[in-house]
């Protein structure tokens, strides 16, 4: 058999017998024929499932009903499988069979991925492979097909109505040959909990009895316990831990009781050179896979993490060997040996696993959200025009990525997300839309993410109130400390400070505006003031005037007061212009 058809794109960890404990059953797949010799060295594993591709072309090449057969080829091939299943079971271990490929006479093309025009041909053969198994030994269950949910499999594009079709079909012909066996839904390339949400909607739903995934995706070079979100915040399809997605998915359908299968899990051990994947969406800009140290540790990580999730009741590691046939060569490095039969340091670290009846569950993930601390506004405070907005996230896992300011029940206020910095605060001072607030009771929302997408959030109301006592006074801080003029054109400027008032806790931004006052001393002595000007108060400030009279002058600058900062005014600068 070529190893392209059975190495699939997506690896996966299934194993089919029940395990103890919580832990998942570790199983291992093997490629090509269930030969003495490839049964012998998945069983040598420990392994007590062992996942084995039956090509439906082979067994019916010709006709419908060939199945089983007398004829000398035909009958060696069914003497394979049946000689499997004796020497599996002789060890303590089943089979499990994924059956996939079409004839030619069942799809009408030479294409093996085109999937039977009439699911009856398949359920027939079916009945008839389940229905001797069932007279020759145990069997851990049958695959319906293997990935139909991406073309590489399913030609020639996957089509959930037409799978869903073929699986019902498949599910009765199965039973209807050994009502005791397992029928395993299609296995899914990564977590594809979309594809499943489809096949329930095409009445696919009491069509199997376990889900199957695999998370052995193309160049993979992160951990377990590495995740990544969709835009609706599920654990998405291509990290190893949404298998979680695809249980949420089974429990809205009424399913959670039932099991899932990771019938490939693994890592290629292509030594990681930066930048060697060739297929996929990240083709040439990252790893085609791991060393053979990082492929033992995940795949010890990996089945501590199955042990959290009792409902994955079988992993089965892919694959048993590495081969050099593959066009793909991450392809080829995914096995517990080596090419020349050579043990990996994963193959130690596998029989620790099966001797320990798939391990103890193990911390997976990063799935704690940031805390969150709320400088300004506090609980309760009441405003008269603007608020200042102000927090700090703090996250001990995989860091801040973003912190969102939002007010009324999620209405966006502003992200940041630039050089956010653990414990230090972000913000507005003053948040300018709160301005256009109507009166009474609001609320302002403060949202921390971190790189996984884990959120936190708190809320914190405020009442936008008509009038509030005036209880803080501000200082001026005049920056200008001798006014001089050029041409008669005068400067003077500076800012307001809150830091007096600050002292006794949160203090709000300074509202209102602060006035320029230029006076003149006239042949009376007394002064007058001739030019004024109006600047907003919550910023530093800067006015001039060009003053036509020479002689004495000079400037204060006064602030007009807005509660709860009352009016001030700064000392006079005099000066003399020319």
């Amino acid at each position: 058999m070529n190893l392209l058809k059975i190495l699939p794109l997506a690896a996966a960890i299934t194993a089919l017998m029940a395990p103890a404990a919580h832990a998942a059953s570790p199983g291992i797949n093997i490629a090509g024929a269930p030969t003495p010799d490839r049964v012998s060295e998945a069983i040598a594993t420990g392994a007590k499932t062992v996942r084995i591709f039956a090509l439906w072309k082979d067994f019916e090449p010709d006709a419908r009903g060939q199945y089983p057969s007398h004829d000398v080829n035909l009958a060696n091939t069914i003497k394979v499988y049946d000689d499997a299943i004796h020497q599996l079971n002789a060890a303590g271990a089943k089979p499990l069979f994924v059956v996939t490929e079409a004839p030619a006479w069942a799809s009408g093309s030479t294409d093996v991925d085109v999937p039977p025009a009439n699911p009856a041909d398949f359920a027939d053969f079916l009945k008839r492979f389940a229905a001797h198994n069932r007279t020759v030994g145990a069997v851990a269950g049958y695959e319906v097909w293997n990935e139909p949910d991406e073309n590489i499999f399913w030609h020639p594009a996957p089509d959930a109505t037409q799978y869903a079709a073929m699986l019902r079909a498949a599910y009765a012909g199965i039973k209807a040959g050994d009502p005791a066996a397992t029928v395993v839904a299609g296995p899914m390339t990564g977590n594809d909990y979309q594809w499943l949400e489809n096949l329930y909607t095409a009445g696919a739903q009491g069509s199997f009895d376990v889900v199957a995934v695999h998370t052995d995706t193309a160049c993979l070079d992160r951990g377990p316990d590495a995740f990544y979100r969709e835009n609706d915040g599920k654990l998405a399809r291509f990290t190893f831990l949404g298998y979680r997605t695809v249980h949420d998915t089974m429990v809205a359908h009424g399913d959670g009781g039932k099991p899932i299968w990771m019938s490939e899990l693994g890592w290629s051990s292509t030594g990681g050179v930066p930048n060697s994947c060739t297929r996929g969406q990240w083709a040439g800009l990252k790893p085609s896979g791991v060393t053979e140290a990082q492929q033992a540790g995940y795949l010890a990580k990996a089945y501590g993490c199955l042990a959290n999730d009792p409902y994955v009741t079988q992993a089965l590691w892919f694959t048993m060997r590495d081969t050099s046939t593959e066009p793909v060569d991450e392809l080829n490095h995914y096995g517990l040996l080596r090419t020349d039969g050579s043990a990996k340091p994963a193959l130690g670290t596998f029989r620790d696993i099966v001797a320990g009846d798939g391990g103890p569950p193990g911390s997976c993930g990063d799935f704690d959200p940031p805390s969150i601390r709320v400088v300004k506004p506090v609980p309760g405070q009441q405003f008269v025009d603007k608020l200042d907005l102000s927090a700090a996230a703090t996250d001990t896992g995989v860091g801040l990525a973003r912190i969102t300011f939002s007010y009324d029940g999620g209405t966006e206020i502003r992200n940041f997300t630039d050089g956010l910095t653990g414990n230090v605060p972000v913000g507005l001072a003053p948040w300018q839309g709160s301005g256009k607030l109507g009166l009474g009771n609001h609320t302002i929302e403060v949202t921390a993410l971190d790189a996984n997408g884990n959120t936190s959030t708190q809320t914190i109301p405020v009442v936008k109130v008509r009038t509030l006592a005036a209880t803080l006074t501000p200082l001026f801080k005049l920056k200008t400390k001798k006014v001089t003029c050029r041409k008669r054109v005068c400067r003077v400027a500076g800012s307001l400070s809150r830091s007096a008032a600050a002292a006794a806790g949160p203090t709000p931004s300074i509202g209102g505006k602060v006035a320029v006052e230029w006076q003149y001393r006239n042949k009376k002595g007394k002064w007058r003031k001739l030019i004024g000007g109006l600047k907003p108060a919550a910023k530093p400030f800067s006015f001039s005037a060009r003053l036509k009279l020479a002689g004495a002058w000079r400037v204060r600058l006064v602030y007009r007061g807005q509660a709860p900062w009352r009016k001030t005014t700064s000392r006079y600068l005099t000066f003399r212009v020319k």
